[in-house]
């Protein structure tokens, strides 16, 4: 909404390397990968930065793969008491990535917003249950 630039990939079952054949040199990739990294994440950040695009990488390490390095890496930790890794520290350093966009995005970033809420509420789009009294 805030960013119509902005592409989530893999997107409609295909795979990165598909959706990143268009882009271009000066775009950007942000790649979010944990231990165990995914083969296709790794492809995709070494795809990627050889079309010219910049990458910067959240992960658990600054060192995902020998094939290639990122130009910005946001560590996070994915340590937990139990056998899967947890990740609200990572939810949370996204979460301030996004703020961070929107809030550079200004005024006509506020507006998109605002414009898709409306559309939404005008087509009922949202459910809302009945209060218990």
């Amino acid at each position: 909404m805030a960013l119509p630039s902005l592409q989530l990939i893999p997107r409609h079952m295909n795979s990165a390397i598909d959706e990143l054949h268009t882009a271009e040199a000066g775009d950007v990739m942000i790649a979010i990968t944990f231990t165990p990294y995914s083969r296709e994440t790794i492809e995709a950040c070494a795809f990627a930065q050889s079309k010219g695009m910049k990458l910067i990488m959240i992960s658990d390490s600054e060192i995902v793969s020998p094939e290639f390095s990122a130009d910005e890496t946001l560590l996070v930790s994915v340590l937990s008491t139990y056998h899967f890794g947890c990740y609200a520290g990572a939810m949370a350093l996204i979460e301030t990535l996004i703020a961070m966009l929107v809030a550079r995005g200004g005024d006509e970033a506020q507006a998109r917003i605002s414009s898709y809420e409306e559309l939404r509420n005008r087509s009922q789009v949202y459910w809302s249950a009945t209060k218990k009294r």
